[in-house]
């Protein structure tokens, strides 16, 4: 029996937060996004594009995921044709079960499971076979972040027949590992550092049309940019941020066709032109007409230590925003570090306390 189109594809992302208001106020800010209840009286938000089409979702994290500690976060879920018969062969891969397959009414049958390495992920099997979903052109990419990059993408080439690129030696140590289908990549994968304090995920980069715009809407929107804007392999430039609730997430967008190139259109030919250049030529003498020496190659040693001069302030003022940047990642970091310490203690004294009452 032939696959259906979305086997093993990442078609729907889903934002799970505070609040979904405030959410939607937020990505209508920086993405040509629109959000409104999936329907009336609904507590689930769609969001849409500019065509009307639905792009993503968001709801309202439960009380239980809140009690546990579960932060604001996306979640990407994966095509399955059989959504019960692949989670029974992810549990035997090594992967966990968060939330049990269920019909969602109108929509198709859905489950939760986390990979070997913690990353949670979604199945999903939509009521209709030639369901391709928004997520190829409203989302460029998928990545993940694990402590064991090999195992992971191991347990996803085993459950969906992801075919495995050659790792990217990025330097430092650093591998980076994209993935795909037949001709299509549409992910990655890396290993967290053993001193970077962060949660294996996934995280969903969505098309932008100009990554730099995007990541100062961010900004303005009340969100905290993390990387970038930095240009890739492979073309384009990205931005990852934490939105004003926290979450994380990414936008990618492509280079637009003559775009920072430093070169002028060429203006427009009119029947005018050519009376407009003589006139002009005409009221200039006749001796500045000939140029032997073509005016931008006829800089001097005092212009341009004018102009190294004028570029110090901004490679300055680019050192600083970095080491700011730095500053604040080490802080956000160390922040982490004390709330898991002041958890472990917690549930330290619990123990302590329950042992001291069945004795």
């Amino acid at each position: 029996m032939a696959q259906p189109s979305y086997q093993g594809l990442f078609i729907w992302h889903e934002l799970l937060c505070h609040d979904t208001s405030a959410a939607s106020a937020f990505y209508e800010r920086i993405l040509p996004w629109k959000g409104q209840p999936f329907s009336p009286g609904s507590p689930y938000l769609m969001f849409r594009g500019t065509d009307g089409q639905p792009v993503a979702g968001a709801m309202r994290l439960s009380d239980d995921a809140r009690a546990i500690g579960t932060g604001p976060h996306w979640r990407g879920y994966i095509g399955a044709s059989d959504v019960d018969a692949t989670c029974g062969q992810a549990v035997a891969l090594g992967g966990r079960i968060q939330q049990p397959a269920q019909d969602v009414p109108g929509v198709g049958r859905i489950a939760m499971l986390t990979d070997p390495e913690g990353a949670t992920f979604g199945l999903f099997c939509p009521l209709t076979d030639s369901y391709s979903g928004p997520s190829r052109s409203a989302f460029a990419w998928n990545e993940l972040a694990v402590r064991n990059r090999e195992a992971a993408l191991a347990f996803y080439q085993r459950l969906f027949g992801w075919q495995l690129r050659a790792p990217m030696d990025m330097g430092g140590g650093f591998y980076y590992q994209t993935f795909g289908i037949g001709q299509q990549d549409f992910g990655g994968a890396y290993s967290i550092p053993a001193d970077r304090a962060m949660p294996p995920a996934w995280c969903p980069y969505a098309v932008s049309g100009n990554a730099d715009e995007t990541g100062a809407r961010v900004i303005a929107a009340g969100g905290q940019v993390a990387h970038g804007p930095v240009d890739v392999p492979g073309g384009g430039r990205i931005v990852q941020f934490f939105d004003a609730q926290r979450a994380f997430f990414a936008v990618h967008s492509m280079p637009v066709a003559g775009a920072g190139t430093g070169q002028r259109k060429k203006p427009r030919a009119t029947a005018s032109a050519p009376k407009a250049v003589a006139k002009k030529k005409a009221k200039k003498p006749a001796k500045k007409t000939a140029r032997k020496t073509p005016r931008k190659t006829r800089a001097t040693p005092k212009r341009r230590a004018a102009a190294k001069r004028a570029a110090r302030p901004a490679a300055k003022s680019a050192r600083r925003q970095i080491k700011r940047r730095v500053r604040r990642v080490k802080r956000r970091v160390e922040r982490r570090v004390r709330r898991a310490k002041r958890k472990v203690v917690r549930l330290i004294r619990r123990a302590k306390r329950k042992a001291a009452r069945k004795k």
